[in-house]
């Protein structure tokens, strides 16, 4: 929670500075009549969902940037450690060192060499069956969580084209209740509400997007780099014909 929050502080910082430059920017104005902020209230309650949506995605993107990284995912020395416990050989002495290495790691490599050391006593087969497992299960779990950021790019676009058509459908009736004409004036409110939605849904979307397809790159290849570096480890105990 923590780590969200400190995530959050950025993103509520520059929210509050755009929306401060548009209320000086039209308080500058020789004639001011619609407001950034008063486009925002109008598109409400999408523009509401849409800024809340954003706070989430940007929050939770920001934080997956500093966690999810091969630094994390496959821990600096951890490779070099386990091939220095069996340098001499696969004693049950080294291999007590190698679980002792990765006994407290909740890292992607911690965990698929912890699963495969446990199954040490059946076999390589088994500790091959068990690293594989361990792999796609924490490949998944982190795909799964970055995921999020595609789903909630996705979502922000369609929030975006709902408030379009709630603006013209506005419009149309405003419209239609003055068969004599419309003041531009009068249409303002409803066309800057369906831009305002369209605008809102794109920045997330687009912002969304770009974190996914960079941390699920990140995921992929800590997933084979720790596939690779299980395999040198299993190596030790592959029956020798």
């Amino acid at each position: 929670m923590t780590r969200v929050l400190r995530s959050l502080l950025p993103v509520l910082f520059l929210t509050f500075a755009v929306a401060a430059t548009a209320v000086g920017a039209d308080a500058g104005a020789a004639h001011p009549q619609h407001s950034l902020i008063d486009l925002v209230w109008a598109g409400m309650p999408v523009e509401g969902i849409l800024i809340l949506l954003s706070l989430v995605t940007y929050s939770l993107a920001l934080q997956w940037t500093f966690t999810i990284k091969r630094e994390t995912l496959i821990p600096p020395g951890m490779a070099d450690e386990i091939h220095n416990c069996f340098a001499e050989g696969v004693t049950d002495e080294a291999v007590e060192n190698a679980r002792n290495v990765v006994a407290n790691d909740q890292s992607m490599l911690g965990n698929i060499l912890a699963a495969a050391l446990d199954k040490k006593d059946f076999g390589y087969e088994a500790m091959k069956e068990a690293a594989e497992a361990m792999g796609v299960a924490e490949h998944n779990k982190y795909s799964n969580k970055v995921g999020w950021l595609s789903l909630f790019g996705s979502t922000a676009t369609l929030l975006g084209l709902l408030g379009t058509v709630t603006g013209i459908i506005g419009s149309f009736l405003k419209m239609a209740n003055h068969p004599g004409g419309v003041d531009a004036n009068v249409l303002a409110g409803n066309i800057g509400e369906a831009l305002v939605c369209t605008a809102t849904g794109l920045a997330i979307a687009i912002g969304a997007l770009m974190f996914f397809f960079m941390l699920r790159g990140r995921v992929n290849q800590s997933s084979l780099d720790a596939g690779v570096i299980t395999t040198e480890v299993l190596d030790y105990f592959r029956p020798q014909h």
